[in-house]
């Protein structure tokens, strides 16, 4: 597994960045994700962007302070996600590295994913509801993205998946 890391991301989880310039050999790959580290106010979010789906993963961040601790959270949400759309990924045996940030589409879609985890956070904040942190990540891998020809994550994952295996 990859995760392109952004500073912010590197910083929180004091992550070792493999080798600079080491150059992923294909790009938009199912194993591969983006990950940033952002707060809303005084609630801290990490983000993981699947690199070939757009697939976004939303986690809070509270007691997550080191790497192991965030694996240990982030590979069986992996798992699942694979399971539910009918994939397969076993979360014991995962070789994971972290790689700089580089594709600029992909950082434009996450920048795209967060104001809209923003928006969603202030709407509920002035509707005096509370914040589904799951039905907001739904909506978010049902919006087209360009980048995508306007397919959305969560019909084009089961897709890749099927293809895949």
């Amino acid at each position: 597994m990859i995760i392109h890391a952004s500073k912010a991301f590197e910083k929180r989880f004091k992550c070792e960045v493999s080798g600079e310039g080491h150059v992923v050999l294909q790009t938009g790959r199912l194993d591969a994700w983006s990950g940033h580290f952002f707060r809303i106010g005084r609630i801290s979010y990490i983000l993981l962007m699947n690199d070939a789906t757009l697939y976004a993963l939303i986690i809070p961040a509270k007691g997550l302070t080191t790497f192991p601790a965030l694996l240990k959270v982030l590979l069986p949400l992996v798992s699942d996600l694979w399971k539910k759309h009918g994939g397969s990924f076993d979360p014991d045996n995962q070789s994971v590295i972290v790689l700089p940030r580089t594709n600029r589409s992909l950082i434009g879609s996450m920048n795209d994913a967060m104001n809209a985890l923003r928006f969603h956070c202030e709407v509920a904040e002035f509707a005096d509801t509370p914040f589904d942190l799951s039905h907001v990540e739904w909506r978010m891998n049902e919006n087209p993205y360009k980048s995508l020809n306007y397919d959305h994550p969560n019909r084009l994952l089961p897709k890749m998946l099927a293809n895949a295996g």
